[in-house]
Formats: C-alpha cells, sequence, structure tokens
C-alpha cells in the first residue's frame, strides 16, 4: 500500500477500466466489454456508505475542518471497480452520508455525476439518508434513486430481492436551521414515529426474510427488541462508524432471546475502513462479504511515514465475510 498523500486518486479509475473483478471483488481476466458484454446478477448487490462528497474550501459556505481532494477520485475508482465485475450486480445499495458535512447541494450534484455510470450500466441504484444528509438538496439530486416510499417525508424503500426482502430505513434527524455548519448538530438520529409504525406493520405482515439497513445501528435507534422478536428479521446492517465491524443483537439475559447480526460498513473513501461490501442472496441465508482496500486517518496522510499497522489491518480484513441464516 503506499502512502495515501502519493495515491493517483484522481486518475485511478482509469487504470479499472480494462480489468474485470470476480464475484469476490478480487481481479479477473482483463475483458473486452464490447466484445463479452456482462451479464447481470440479481443474485448480488453492492453496499456502500458514508460516500462524503467534498467541496473545495473556496466553495464551501459551511467550513469543514480539512479539505478531501482524494475522495472524488476514489469514489470514481471503485465506482469503475463495480461496473467491472463480473458478473455485475443487480443492485447497489447506498446507506447514506452522500455529504462530506453539512449537505451543500453541489456535493448532490457532484454525487449523482459519479453514480451515475452505475444506472447507465443496467444496475439500480437504491440510496437513503445519514446523518451529515438533508432531505431537501438530497431528493433533488438523488431522488430518482429512491423511488416511492412507504413512509411519507422519508427515505424509506423496500427492495424484493430473490431469497429476502432488503429494507432502508431514514434514521436522519435534520438539525434545526440555526444550528447549520455546526458538527454538535449532527449527533442525532431518530426513526419517527411514522415509520417506527410502518416498520412494526411491515413486519408482523412479512411472509418471507427481511434484513434490516439503516445508516445508524440498531442500538442507537432503538430497533434491537424489534429486530430480536421478529420472526423474520434475520440481520441489520448499518454505517456511519467507517468500520467493518460485527456485533450480536439480543435483548434478555434471564430469558431464551434470539441473536440476530449486525454488521458494520466501511467508508466509500473518506478514512478508517474503506472499501464496500458484495451482498449475495441465497436460498437459506445473505452473504456479506467486505472488499477491503484501505485504512487510513485523514489527520495523518500528509505524513511520509505510513504506519505499518494500517497495512496489517487492511490484510485482516481483505475478503472477510459474514452469513445471516434464514432461522432463528
Amino acid at each position: 500500500m503506499q502512502n495515501i498523500s502519493r495515491r493517483t486518486f484522481l486518475a485511478g479509475a482509469a487504470a479499472v477500466g480494462c480489468r474485470a473483478f470476480g464475484e469476490d471483488g478480487s481481479p479477473a481476466v482483463p475483458v473486452d466489454a464490447e466484445a463479452h458484454p456482462p451479464k447481470i446478477s440479481n443474485n448480488l448487490a453492492v453496499l456502500i456508505s458514508d460516500v462524503h462528497i467534498p467541496l473545495p474550501w473556496s466553495e464551501q459556505k459551511y467550513r469543514t475542518g480539512q479539505e478531501y481532494p482524494w475522495i472524488i477520485g476514489q469514489v470514481k475508482r471503485f465506482v469503475g471497480e463495480i461496473l467491472a465485475l463480473r458478473p455485475r450486480p443487480a443492485h447497489v445499495f447506498c446507506l447514506g452520508d452522500v455529504s462530506i458535512a453539512f449537505s451543500e447541494e453541489r456535493e448532490y450534484e457532484i454525487a449523482a455525476q459519479l453514480l451515475q455510470p452505475l444506472e447507465d450500466a443496467g444496475i439500480k441504484l437504491v440510496m437513503t439518508v445519514g446523518n451529515h444528509d438533508l432531505r431537501e438538496p438530497f431528493l433533488k439530486h438523488l431522488g430518482k434513486w429512491v423511488g416511492e416510499t412507504p413512509v411519507p417525508g422519508r427515505v424509506t424503500s423496500v427492495t424484493h430481492l430473490p431469497d429476502f426482502d432488503f429494507v432502508l430505513l431514514d434514521s436522519l434527524k435534520e438539525p434545526k436551521s440555526e444550528d447549520r455548519g455546526k458538527y454538535g448538530a449532527l449527533t442525532s438520529c431518530d426513526l419517527g414515529a411514522d415509520q417506527k409504525k410502518w416498520l412494526d406493520e411491515f413486519l408482523a405482515a412479512a411472509d418471507r426474510p427481511v434484513i434490516l439497513g439503516a445508516h445508524h445501528t440498531a442500538g442507537q435507534l432503538g430497533l434491537v427488541k424489534t429486530v430480536t422478536r421478529s420472526p423474520k428479521v434475520f440481520g441489520f446492517i448499518h454505517g456511519h462508524n467507517h468500520k467493518w465491524e460485527r456485533a450480536y443483537l439480543f435483548h434478555g439475559y434471564n430469558v431464551p432471546t434470539p441473536i440476530v447480526r449486525s454488521q458494520g460498513l466501511p467508508s466509500f473513501g473518506i478514512d478508517r475502513d474503506v472499501g464496500y461490501a458484495l451482498l449475495r442472496s441465497l436460498p437459506d441465508r445473505a452473504e456479506l462479504k467486505y472488499v477491503a482496500r484501505d485504512y487510513y486517518f485523514p489527520r495523518m496522510v500528509a505524513t511520509e511515514e505510513r504506519p505499518p499497522l494500517w497495512d496489517d489491518i487492511v490484510r485482516d480484513n481483505s475478503s472477510r465475510k459474514v452469513a445471516f441464516p434464514f432461522k432463528k
């Protein structure tokens, strides 16, 4: 792994255009895209989170703590890798935090341009919001990748995959207008009464396995009891922490309780665990595999010495896989 300050972030996307990747995210044999049109697999999806598209300081109305000039090039690179998967995934799901921090409208314009090649290739995008987003600019530029929500005013969706339903929840609690530009105003999350009521009714009527997704964790959203007590929920996937982290949800020590796996996603380029995940639909389970591409902290990228531990973390995380069995 090279020092991040020396990476070709802004040119890296072009380098992957001629190479295919297998379904595990590893390089495969180079292909001629025109001679061999890629198949699209309904059993395969890609999960991304925490895209955090930045603007240069000269364009920012609300200043971030530093500039992040490499992120756009990194996103281009990863979009190129997704397009090079063979077969291609039928879906790309994004679990929020498209904005770098304070939801500037231009950030969503850039995000739409960066992600458009996925739609152009026949891949369906499905997105929700995180705590760094605002719904109005998000929906203005990315609303076509949300679809018709079952909860008015919320960026909520249900996608019917071959063997289970994947539900994306809207966990954004928007800051007050007078608090725009303050990081302290971005720490809360909330499903809201209407969305919680809809979720309870949806799960009560569910007749096939369900995996829930949201930007925040089940614990932060007060959903642990809902997840463990529903006979149809077999997993919870979240972003927010920029870490490939697993947890096991259960409710109560003194009574028998089902255990449900929860899995955190890496960031799509800003810091800490960096990469994306491949989600496979199988008759008896879903499998989620981490495509680990980096690990770093932005405050240290200017140093010449890349800590060896960062590379060890990437190696440790490479191709890690978790399963969500459809039986409790």
